[in-house]
C-alpha cells in the first residue's frame, strides 16, 4: 500500500474519487484493515437499487461476503484484573465491524454504516464571529494533516479506519491507522504536570467515572487541526488557540461496542465548549483483520491539485464543497 491512500474524502470531486477508486482497485490486491472473512457470517447479497451486484473483486476490499448488519452486542464488557473496564480491541466508526464507506457496494443496512447511530443529535461549534479568518479555513488540499487530540478520533467519520486500544491497569494506548498515531493515556487519576510539553496528542490525564473513563487533554499544538469536530469532514476543520481543553469520554457498553464523546473547551475560538454527539464504535469482527502501516505523502497530490477544475477548486479552498454549505454558504446542521 505504500504511496496509495485508503481514505475516502467526500469532499473531493466525483472523478477524482471515482480515479483513486480505480487506482486501488488496479494495484492492490489487499486494502488494509479489511480482513477476509467476517464472524457471522451475514453477506451483503445484490446491489442496491438498481446498482449491479459485485461479481468479483480482490480479496480484503468490499467483499460482499462481509458482515453488513448492525452486530449484536456480542456478550459483556471485558474487565481487567483491577476490575476497570478493558478497552483492548480494534474498532471501526460505525456498527458493522468493518471497514464501511461511500465505496461499499448496496446491502450495508443504513442504521449500521456511520459513526452516529440514527438517533443521534450532533451539535456544531460556535465560534467567535472575529476568530473566523485565523482559526476557521479548510484543511489545504494535498497537505497530510497530523494526528492529534481529539482529530485522530473524530476523522474517522469520514477517513472509517479502525482505532487500537491497549489496555492494562493504569495505562491505556490509542493507535489509529490514519493518521498514524500513538496516544499515551495514564488512567491513575493523576493530575496534569505544573509546565506541560506541547504535542499534537497533548498531555493526557484520566480517571473513571463508574465504567467510563474520562480523558482529560491539554498542551495540543495549535497545529493540530479539528476535523470533523462538529460538521463531518475536512472542508469544516478548524485550528485553536493554545487555551484548548479537550475531554474524551470512553465505554464499552458490550464486548462489540465503544461508544466515544469529546467536549472541546477554546475560550479564544468558541463562543462555549461544543459537545458532540455519542460515536459509536464496533469491535473488528473479522479474525485476520490486523494492524496495517499507512503512511500519507503529498507528493503526488500536487500534479492532481492542478488539474483539479479551477472553479471547484476555489470554492474547496473557501469551504464551500463537500455538502459542508448550502446554497447560501451557511453551514448544514
Amino acid at each position: 500500500m505504500t504511496g496509495m491512500t485508503r481514505r475516502s474524502r467526500y469532499w473531493l470531486g466525483s472523478g477524482i474519487a471515482f480515479a483513486a477508486l480505480c487506482a486501488v482497485l488496479a494495484f492492490s490486491p489487499s486494502l488494509p484493515g479489511q480482513g477476509r472473512g467476517q464472524g457471522d457470517g451475514q453477506g451483503a447479497g445484490g446491489g442496491r437499487g438498481n446498482r449491479p451486484a459485485v461479481a468479483e473483486v480482490p480479496k480484503g476490499f468490499y467483499d460482499p461476503g462481509l458482515n453488513t448488519h448492525l452486530l449484536p452486542p456480542g456478550g459483556a464488557t471485558p474487565r481487567l484484573s483491577d476490575g476497570h473496564v478493558d478497552f483492548t480491541g480494534r474498532y471501526y466508526p460505525n456498527g458493522v465491524g468493518r471497514m464501511v464507506g461511500s465505496y461499499t457496494p448496496g446491502g450495508v443496512d443504513a442504521n449500521a454504516a456511520s459513526i452516529l447511530p440514527p438517533e443521534a443529535k450532533q451539535e456544531q461549534p460556535v465560534f467567535k464571529p472575529e476568530t473566523k479568518a485565523k482559526y476557521q479555513f479548510p484543511t489545504p488540499y494535498g497537505t497530510c494533516a497530523p494526528g492529534g487530540t481529539p482529530t485522530s478520533m473524530t476523522t474517522q467519520a469520514t477517513e472509517h479506519g479502525p482505532v487500537q486500544l491497549i489496555s492494562q491497569p493504569g495505562v491505556m494506548w490509542v493507535l489509529t491507522e490514519f493518521p498514524q498515531a500513538i496516544h499515551w493515556i495514564p488512567t491513575d487519576g493523576r493530575k496534569h504536570s505544573d509546565d506541560p510539553d506541547v504535542s499534537y496528542g497533548g498531555e493526557s490525564v484520566a480517571h473513571w467515572e463508574g465504567d467510563t473513563l474520562v480523558v482529560d487533554t491539554v498542551a495540543i499544538d495549535t497545529r493540530m487541526r479539528n476535523i470533523s469536530v462538529g460538521i463531518f469532514g475536512d472542508a469544516a476543520a478548524w485550528t485553536h488557540s493554545d487555551k484548548e481543553h479537550v475531554i474524551e469520554r470512553f465505554s464499552r457498553p458490550s464486548k462489540n461496542y465503544l461508544n466515544y464523546q469529546v467536549t472541546v473547551e477554546d475560550p479564544v475560538v468558541l463562543a462555549k465548549p461544543f459537545n458532540s454527539a455519542v460515536e459509536r464504535w464496533t469491535l473488528a469482527q473479522a479474525k485476520d483483520d490486523t494492524w496495517t502501516e499507512y503512511l500519507c505523502t503529498a507528493n503526488e497530490d500536487s500534479d492532481a491539485y492542478k488539474k483539479i477544475d479551477e472553479g471547484y477548486r476555489e470554492k474547496y479552498e473557501k469551504g464551500e464543497t463537500g455538502n459542508t454549505t448550502d446554497g447560501e454558504g451557511n453551514p448544514i446542521r
